[in-house]
């Protein structure tokens, strides 16, 4: 299942200390990624090691520059990011990044909903630069 409950980044925000700022209204989740999500493989046949990463807002999948699903807010897992300097995120408040998270929507069929996520409504990192915790394609 994608999503993990939100109790997770809470103890993980009690057990480091560590309070990510977010636009208001957002969970309060670790600095970053954090975690073992387990082993997932793409529709292309790459496996990857997933981490956990709190969304603090749902948003669509992007593949090849479609919106192809949507993943809802909450804690859930991704497995690397991208840096598309072509293609910035949709701005989040103050939130800018043209960073992008590969994982799988909770809705979605083409691609099996695997696709980007914006960086700008993932917990943690700063405008125009990774967010902490998850490796490079």
């Amino acid at each position: 299942m994608k999503r993990m409950l939100a109790s997770l980044g809470a103890a993980a925000v009690l057990a480091t200390g560590v309070v990510a700022l977010t636009p208001a209204g957002a969970s309060a989740a670790p600095n970053g990624c954090w975690g073992n999500a387990g082993t997932k493989t793409d529709p292309d046949g790459r496996t990857y090691t997933a981490r956990y990463c709190h969304n603090y807002q749902g948003g669509d999948i992007i593949w090849l520059r479609n919106k192809i699903g949507y993943l809802n807010a909450g804690d859930n897992w991704f497995v690397c990011q991208s840096k598309d300097p072509g293609y910035p995120n949709p701005p989040v408040g103050n939130a800018r990044n043209d960073w992008w998270l590969y994982t799988q929507g909770d809705t979605g069929s083409e691609h099996k909903a695997w696709g980007w996520f914006p960086a700008t409504k993932v917990s943690g990192g700063d405008n125009y630069e990774p967010v902490p915790g998850l490796p490079t394609c």
